[in-house]
């Protein structure tokens, strides 16, 4: 299992229309890609700065091919989406990460 993991620095003066933004159009871009199996969308709640919140999509696959064919065939469009949207009052970062063992309690 694959997890490619987005982080967004969200102004607060946008918090709401990010939240109905990505529920509405961000992730149902995502999910007809085909590629990812679930979505995890949450708040950091650790910490937050004078500015802005930060918030997380996770998205969980099961192949390395299917993250490289997200990267070739989706990546560049939804970036682009963001950027047209809400250009600097959204910074993202991602990571990909493998999972080695899940443990349930």
């Amino acid at each position: 299992m694959i997890i490619y993991s987005e982080s967004f620095h969200v102004e607060y003066f946008i918090e709401k229309n990010w939240q109905a933004w990505v529920k509405d159009i961000l992730i149902p871009e995502v999910y007809a890609s085909r590629r990812f199996s679930k979505v995890i969308f949450s708040k950091v709640i650790s910490h937050s700065d004078e500015t802005g919140c930060t918030y997380s999509l996770q998205y969980f696959t099961n192949s390395k091919k299917n993250m490289e064919e997200y990267y070739k065939l989706y990546f560049k469009k939804l970036v682009q989406l963001i950027s047209n949207k809400f250009g600097t009052q959204v910074l993202s970062f991602k990571t990909e990460l493998e999972v080695i063992e899940t443990f349930d309690f």
